[in-house]
């Protein structure tokens, strides 16, 4: 179970609206300070991100909180979003242009850019299906675990 501390701004309906501070991965470097990569990190990055998380233990608003989300759902996730979009570009590409070569249509780049497109597009509504029809199981939400009586968001 991957673990974060959040503070919780608001509940509804058995879930939390939780704001956690955003870190950039280089905090713990040694070389930080004369790092131009920590700097433009510094400067664009958001300071806190809000999340909607499932409510199990009734945090009120204000709270410090641990919220979690299991490390499996996070790999299928993340497969799903970034593989799912690509592996359909690339079908459509090969696909048209191997289509277009078969009914003899010499289109050549341009098949493969529209036929990419075309597939990218049919991805990328898939994926939304895939959103959709998981918004709401536990299984792929982030969940408040316990109190964290400490926390203090910055």
């Amino acid at each position: 179970m991957l673990e974060e501390s959040a503070r919780v701004i608001a509940c509804e309906a058995g879930f939390a609206i939780v704001e956690t501070q955003v870190q950039a991965a280089c905090s713990g470097c040694q070389a930080q300070a004369g790092c131009t990569t920590s700097a433009l990190a510094g400067l664009f990055k958001r300071r806190h991100n809000r999340l909607k998380v499932l409510n199990p233990i009734q945090a009120a608003p204000g709270q410090g909180v641990i919220i979690g989300l299991p490390e499996q759902s996070l790999v299928s996730i993340s497969l799903v979003a970034y593989l799912l979009p690509l592996w359909s570009m690339l079908l459509g590409a090969i696909g048209l242009q191997e289509a277009g070569a078969y009914w003899l249509w010499r289109g050549g780049e341009l098949a493969s850019i529209i036929g990419g497109l075309s597939g990218l597009a049919i991805g990328l509504l898939l994926l939304r299906r895939f959103s959709c029809r998981h918004a709401y199981d536990p299984s792929y939400q982030a969940v408040i675990l316990r109190r964290a009586p400490g926390y203090q968001i910055g």
